[in-house]
């Protein structure tokens, strides 16, 4: 803070005068009590003597402001009941200049005057030089109105550089983007911004990588997903929408005809896919990735497989057998099968229907596939080679990014995110002959789905069974043909089971979760495993996004 008498600085000494006098200047020509005064002053407690020593810091600040009594304009500070009464031109504070250019700024942006916009705004900024009161800062001042103050520069900030790329300046506003986003990576609309300033200058990846910066960002600092603007300009940039290409840059009064520019279409504004028009003439709909909510299963077969002892022609059989158990599981339930690593069979809820109960059907099918590959427990018991175990499975429900292949029509889609992750490392924490499911899944099945009651344990949701048989995808069993008709019946009246076994299961006093095993570190194949059991499969165990298809 700093006081000026004709271009003169006026000494004001003293933390307890700069800072009375600092905030009746933030609230000017408004009456401040004499109480929030002494709040502001001493937020930990006022001493004794508090009421004394600011009345003196108000007799030496008169002084100061009384000493040129000619000047018309002249600070005048006043008793005023309850408190005090700073009253000064507005003309003469800085911080009143730049809240007035601040209006005329944003003004022509909403009038789509973007030059001159972006010059009133930058006039705006270059009264702030630094942090506003940083010397009381440094003793300790933490006003709330100081935090707003610079939450309001931020704001016209963001305005300026979206006046400046309604402009065409993308590249000159992008050194200076980067380094706000580095600051402040919590605001979502100054990374939209620098997303698009990177795709304008032609580095679409690096705009990729933006948005994937500020998600995680968001998710492990707050755990937010980001707002449905900066979802779409990401999905516009996978797209390559029209939309976002850079204006053609316009003379600062506008257009030829007077008119201001209006060529620059905010973020805001795109939605959906974008329509392209074909050769023939016909409007040809190209969608990118498509963010949707699915359910992800993963299914681990423990078995003696890996005994390197085994006849391979033996494991080969096991492993078809199981993956014919999860194959049929899945899709009785209407899920798509994936890939299989090793002894690890992944299956996919919600990627091609638009049905709500992907993650009820999700359980059911894991259930199902516990129960039928559970059936194999006393061979594997007995070490006979080339037998199933209890199997491992996880369910976890979040979005994921569907890409479907234009070229061909009948390839399945092409799945990635962070869902399939988050599935990989619920796996290796699932008990065998269990299937644990994430909150989310939790949250979004229990309609349907008898979970194990408690509080949440750190492995996930452990599933019982379900509370009624389900309509699943494919029909009624009265709907299939008379071979497999008595078997889908079985399986029907299996789901819908005993209620007493189930309301004995609810009831049952829930036993602690016995302590995590302390992760060890297995090597192998040139690669390392953290957790509680080796890797049933190649690959990491966490981080990155994983493709399925």
């Amino acid at each position: 803070m700093e006081v000026f008498r004709d271009g003169a600085l006026v000494p004001v000494r003293g933390i307890t005068k700069r800072a009375t006098l600092a905030y009746l200047l933030i609230h000017a020509n408004r009456v401040v009590a004499t109480s929030g005064l002494l709040d502001a002053l001493w937020p930990g407690g006022t001493p004794l003597t508090a009421r004394k020593m600011l009345q003196n810091a108000v007799s030496d600040l008169r002084r100061v402001l009384s000493a040129d009594t000619c000047a018309a304009d002249r600070a005048m500070l006043l008793t005023h009941t309850p408190g005090y009464l700073l009253r000064v031109d507005a003309d003469c504070v800085d911080l009143f200049r730049y809240r007035h250019l601040v209006d005329q700024g944003r003004a022509d942006l909403t009038a789509g005057g973007y030059e001159s916009a972006a010059r009133v705004l930058r006039e705006a900024l270059a009264l702030w030089r630094g942090p506003a009161l940083a010397d009381l800062v440094e003793n300790g001042v933490a006003w709330p109105e100081l935090a707003a103050l610079e939450n309001a520069r931020l704001d016209a900030l963001e305005d300026c550089i979206e006046a400046e790329l309604g402009s065409g300046r993308h590249s000159e506003v992008l050194g200076e983007l980067e380094a706000l986003v580095a600051t402040e990576p919590s605001r979502e609309r100054l990374c939209g911004q620098l997303m698009l300033a990177l795709y304008r200058c032609g580095r679409q990846t690096d705009a990729l990588a933006a948005y994937r910066s500020a998600r995680t960002q968001l998710v492990e600092r707050y755990g937010l997903e980001p707002g449905p603007e900066l979802r779409r300009l990401e999905q516009a940039i996978l797209c390559h929408a029209p939309e976002l290409d850079a204006p053609t840059r316009s003379a600062p009064s506008g257009t030829a005809d007077g008119a201001p520019d209006t060529a620059e279409v905010r973020p805001a504004a795109i939605a959906g896919p974008v329509t392209v028009t074909g050769g023939g003439g016909e409007p040809a709909v190209h969608r990118g990735p498509e963010r949707k909510q699915i359910s992800a299963v993963l299914v681990w077969a423990r078995s003696s497989t890996g005994d390197d002892r085994q006849d391979p022609a033996g494991v080969d059989d096991v492993l078809r057998q199981v993956e014919s158990a999860v194959r049929e599981e899945c899709e009785r339930f209407g899920g798509s099968v994936g890939s299989t690593l090793g002894s690890v069979f992944s299956a996919l809820f919600g990627v091609a229907d638009t049905s709500e109960d992907h993650a009820v059907r999700a359980v059911q099918a894991g259930l199902a596939i516990r129960d039928r590959l559970g059936a194999r427990d006393s061979g594997a018991a007995t070490g006979r080679p080339g037998t199933v175990g209890r199997a491992h499975v996880a369910v976890v429900t979040g979005d994921a990014f569907i890409r479907v292949q234009p070229e061909d029509a009948t390839a399945p889609p092409t799945v990635t995110g962070g869902v399939l992750d988050r599935c990989l490392r619920l796996l290796a924490l699932v008990p065998p002959g269990e299937v644990r499911v994430c909150e989310a899944t939790r949250r979004a099945s229990e309609i349907g789905i008898a979970y194990r009651v408690g509080p949440e344990p750190p492995r996930g949701w452990e599933a019982l069974q379900a509370r009624r048989a389900e309509r699943v995808k494919g029909g009624s069993p009265e709907d299939k043909p008379p071979g497999e008709r008595r078997v889908a019946r079985e399986r029907s009246e299996r789901l819908a089971a005993p209620s007493v076994a189930e309301n004995d299961e609810l009831t049952r006093p829930v036993p602690e979760d016995p302590p995590a095993p302390r992760p060890a570190w297995h090597r192998g194949s040139g690669q390392a495993w953290a957790g509680p059991c080796p890797p049933p499969f190649s690959g990491p165990a966490a981080g990155g996004d994983h493709a399925h298809r």
